[in-house]
């Protein structure tokens, strides 16, 4: 079992002509085969995640070119811990399963976040067990 999340710097080959990040295979063989991607907008102080996943992995790569924070516990009733980020790149972050976690916007600017999974995702399916998204508020 991982015992930390994990956040690693995603291979950068931007130029003139504007961003361009890479998740290699070995940042996706972090959570398995991909079934799933989730493509978001955080808009400044908004906040994406406060929940965890029982049974799903999921790599979230992060574009930003503001002030940004990754928040996550590890389990019911522990610590919250969090890390800040500022500048402009991109990341990807793997938060073991059953680890509440959330991106949350501190900067001026709009920024995305990439979500694979490595199991489908249905936001119709009202049960959050079954969805795997468990809301547990980390920010």
């Amino acid at each position: 079992m991982v015992d930390q999340i994990q956040i690693v710097e995603l291979d950068d080959s931007t130029d003139d002509r504007g961003f361009s990040f890479s998740i290699l295979e070995e940042n996706l063989a972090l959570i398995g085969a991909i079934r799933d991607v989730h493509v978001a907008e955080i808009r400044p102080g908004a906040v994406r995640g406060n929940h965890y996943h029982a049974h799903r992995g999921e790599l979230i790569a992060v574009v930003f070119t503001d002030k940004w924070s990754v928040h996550w516990d590890t389990g019911e009733g522990t610590e919250v811990h969090h890390r800040s980020f500022n500048g402009r790149g991109a990341v990807a972050v793997v938060p073991p399963r059953g680890w509440s976690h959330a991106v949350k916007n501190d900067g001026i600017e709009s920024m995305w976040i990439y979500a694979a999974s490595d199991v489908a995702y249905d936001r119709y399916n009202p049960d959050p067990v079954a969805r795997d998204a468990v809301r547990r508020v980390v920010v």
